[in-house]
């Protein structure tokens, strides 16, 4: 690889790392959003973040795409990039893994909150249809009329 050839993959690359962190950035926005949703009443607005961060996820499937030749032969193109764009490169790697790490931490988070939701709105379900049922059960009239012992009969 020519020193223009290196200089040319080693500008795509700043390109594209660049572009992802912009994207995991606006990922990590998108999350802190949903974490304030998910616990809400707001279904419909948690479905439209929902929507933006699948969005942002095609977005960056492409940019992955595009980085993949890049990184099968990172070793090899690391070694014919100019320092400086290797090291922006690395800086950039990093930023991104940190961004990532904390998308999913947030991300197992709330999936927690979900389930744990969930199963606190299933006792609910299964308290008020167990009180239901004891309130039929207060309300059955008895079949047949039952004379009362102590109904005055005597008195006019």
């Amino acid at each position: 690889m020519t020193p223009a050839q290196a200089n040319d993959v080693g500008s795509k690359l700043i390109h594209l790392l660049s572009q992802q962190r912009l994207l995991y950035r606006q990922l990590r926005e998108l999350a802190q959003k949903q974490s304030s949703l998910v616990t809400g009443e707001n279904p419909e607005m948690l479905l439209r973040v929902l929507a933006g961060r699948q969005r942002i996820i095609d977005r960056l499937s492409a940019i992955d795409k595009e980085l993949r030749p890049i990184r099968d032969e990172w070793k090899k193109i690391a070694m014919n990039l100019p320092e400086t764009q290797r090291a922006e490169a690395q800086q950039l790697v990093a930023e991104v893994k940190e961004i990532l790490g904390e998308i999913i931490a947030r991300d197992e988070k709330d999936s927690q909150a979900m389930s744990d939701n969930q199963q606190q709105v299933a006792s609910e379900i299964k308290a008020t249809s167990s009180g239901k049922r004891v309130n039929q059960a207060y309300a059955q009239k008895p079949s047949q009329a039952v004379k009362s012992r102590y109904l005055d009969t005597l008195s006019k």
